[in-house]
């Protein structure tokens, strides 16, 4: 089918057929591009767009000014990527929601051929496109496979594009994975409501890989179109500073010990060490300082991660 020559379905109540959520932490620098990419690229859509600080920064004051058709949350305190979406999820009125990351910066169309996906392929109950870096690489949250030993198994003897189950960026057509990328991603709002959204045990990082299990398990697809190209500037051109990879295996460990009982899990944080660690002996050795830094925060620094993310205080607010 071509996804061109469908149309949005009209909608009665005027309800849109999307809202798109954006969580920004400390995010002033680059949120204006984010939105004015976010506007240019679903025009001709019936969407609404949704946005909430977890920094008190100046981006809510920011936003409010200089996009008044965006509907600002006040702030409640750093609630992280998970709750806060929930949250915005909550005062959502579309019929799909799009998260979409403060640093995911649209060029063309790309929400509106989401889009247009959803609506090509109304099997699935979440689909999403590839997220590219500064560099014109993939990003790697776009083809990643579900979390578990085999993964890890075969990233400790690099041989990590052989995992099973990533979306394929060669083939340019739609696929289904069992993983989209959460910074880039459409969700059935009916769907996420019944799954209860994000699980908030998960702060930041492997939340949307719990979410698409769930989705999975319930039964659901996923699909992933690799012509869909969005970019994304992951951690600002931070990708792997020590701090980002801690909280990046923390939210691992979550999802181990969630899904997987005691001993398997454990097994899976050993080979997650084990694999930091080769990857901190390398950086090391070839005088790659950046390198063996981020991996040594696993390594030093395994009782801040091995047991996940800790429970987390409730939500401060303003009105």
């Amino acid at each position: 089918m071509d996804q061109r020559s469908t149309h949005p379905s009209p909608s009665v109540d005027g309800t849109p057929e999307a809202s798109i959520l954006v969580v920004g932490y400390r995010s002033k620098p680059y949120i204006e591009r984010c939105l004015e990419g976010a506007l240019r690229a679903s025009e001709g859509e019936s969407v609404e767009i949704l946005f909430i600080d977890c920094s008190d920064d100046g981006s809510e004051a920011l936003v409010g000014e200089r996009f008044p058709t965006v509907r600002v949350l006040g702030y409640r305190g750093n609630l992280g990527f998970a709750r806060g979406n929930n949250v915005l999820a909550q005062e959502a009125r579309g019929r799909k929601l799009l998260l979409l990351n403060p640093d995911a910066f649209a060029e063309r169309d790309e929400i509106a051929a989401l889009l247009r996906l959803s609506r090509a392929r109304p099997d699935a109950q979440a689909w999403a496109g590839m997220t590219i870096l500064p560099d014109g690489s993939i990003d790697g949250g776009s083809i990643q496979p579900m979390l578990g030993a085999v993964p890890l198994l075969l990233a400790l003897f690099g041989l990590a594009g052989l995992r099973p189950g990533a979306a394929d960026p060669k083939r340019r057509e739609p696929q289904r994975v069992p993983v989209l990328t959460g910074a880039f991603m459409l969700v059935d709002a009916e769907v996420w409501r019944r799954l209860r959204g994000f699980d908030e045990r998960f702060f930041m990082y492997a939340e949307e890989v719990d979410l698409c299990r769930r989705i999975s398990y319930a039964g659901g697809a996923l699909v992933c179109d690799p012509s869909i190209r969005l970019l994304h500037d992951t951690g600002s051109g931070e990708r792997r500073t020590p701090a980002r990879m801690l909280n990046r295996a923390r939210g691992n460990a979550t999802f181990y010990r969630k899904h997987f009982g005691p001993c398997w899990a454990a097994c899976c944080c050993t080979l997650l060490l084990a694999h930091a660690t080769s990857r901190f002996v390398w950086g090391s050795l070839t005088g790659r300082r950046g390198h063996a830094d981020s991996f040594g925060a696993i390594v030093r620094r395994r009782a801040e991660w091995w047991s996940g993310w800790p429970e987390q205080p409730a939500a401060a607010g303003r009105a």
